[in-house]
């Protein structure tokens, strides 16, 4: 970390520092092992928003602390401080956890680079990420996204700390994804569970994932250039299938349990393109041409189906502010 340096604090007396992020779809990994690789993209909700105040001493609520306490002792011993930063970390805004839409991920960079700049600290993305969010590990479409939005290509020859984005590409303004959950659902796949089922995967073979790689170069990313929804949504769908098709064994098929395999039949018997499940789910998504499709998509869905969202593609990075304290 000898690349990083501490600004003079004083300039950051009495200030509030402000981030706000999006939301990270995943279509699927490359593959089950690492460097894993894969494909996603960043929407405009649910956000996550995290505001840090000064404060006599450092606090954060009790529900987020186990995420947000581990940050603040890195920060502190990266500023050789005794004491952790004597600020108010508030969550105003927060999308759901393990619900597949890398909300952690979100959350976490969002703290780090908050408490960062509170405390005059410049980072290297990859230092935020990999040595102060700890994230990435597995997937790094959520940071990279957090830092460019859009759509994120990530892979890497070898395993790495962060893999690098391969390609972006901005989404078409217009365009719009609906978020939708079953009314019930299995429990989340993550922590423990989500690595004992990595550990319980077959590898996959070279081919499959060159086809996976493939389908991500040669189709997705020039029908994002071309603004081509129809081919765009089309080849997402046969993407996030195919790459499901990797996790079958712990998930039962290409999708994670009955309950989220049925909702995506449903939604394309109601005529809904590109769907699919990103992460784990059980967040399953839809695309829409515009606003006026997405809208009447909805209003015609059983009631037994929740809509989460119906959000915009987010081809910016996340907002952070530097503002006055009130007094």
């Amino acid at each position: 970390m000898n690349d990083s340096k501490t600004d003079d604090v004083s300039i950051l007396a009495g200030k509030v520092v402000s981030v706000t992020t999006g939301t990270r779809l995943h279509f699927g990994l490359l593959s089950t092992a690492p460097p894993f690789g894969g494909i996603g993209a960043m929407i405009d909700q649910p956000q996550t928003e995290v505001v840090i105040r000064p404060a006599t001493s450092f606090r954060c609520a009790q529900q987020v602390s186990d995420r947000i306490m581990p940050i603040a002792q890195r920060i502190r011993r990266l500023t050789d401080q005794a004491e952790l930063p004597a600020c108010h970390v508030l969550i105003t805004k927060q999308a759901d956890a393990h619900c597949g839409l890398g909300s952690g991920t979100q959350l976490a960079m969002a703290a780090a680079e908050g408490l960062a700049s509170f405390c005059g600290l410049s980072l290297s993305r990859e230092q935020l990420a990999c040595q102060i969010a700890t994230r990435g590990k597995r997937s790094a479409v959520g940071v990279h996204g957090y830092f460019s939005g859009g759509l994120i290509y990530e892979d890497a020859g070898q395993p790495s700390d962060l893999n690098p984005c391969r390609d972006r590409r901005s989404l078409a303004d217009g365009w719009r994804i609906g978020l939708f959950q079953p009314s019930s659902v299995t429990a989340p796949v993550s922590g423990q569970l989500e690595q004992s089922h990595f550990q319980s995967l077959r590898k996959t073979p070279a081919a499959k994932r060159q086809r996976l790689a493939d389908l991500i170069t040669k189709e997705i990313m020039p029908a994002a250039e071309r603004e081509d929804f129809a081919a765009f949504a089309d080849a997402v769908h046969r993407y996030n299938l195919q790459s499901g098709l990797l996790f079958q064994d712990v998930q039962g098929g290409p999708y994670n349990g009955p309950q989220v395999s049925q909702l995506i039949q449903l939604l394309q018997r109601c005529g809904a393109a590109g769907v699919g499940q990103s992460s784990w789910g059980p967040t399953v998504f839809a695309w829409f041409e515009n606003a006026g499709q997405a809208s009447v998509f909805q209003r015609e869905l059983p009631e037994n189906v929740k809509t989460v969202a119906i959000a915009k593609p987010l081809n910016r990075g996340r907002d952070r502010s530097l503002s006055k304290c009130p007094q």
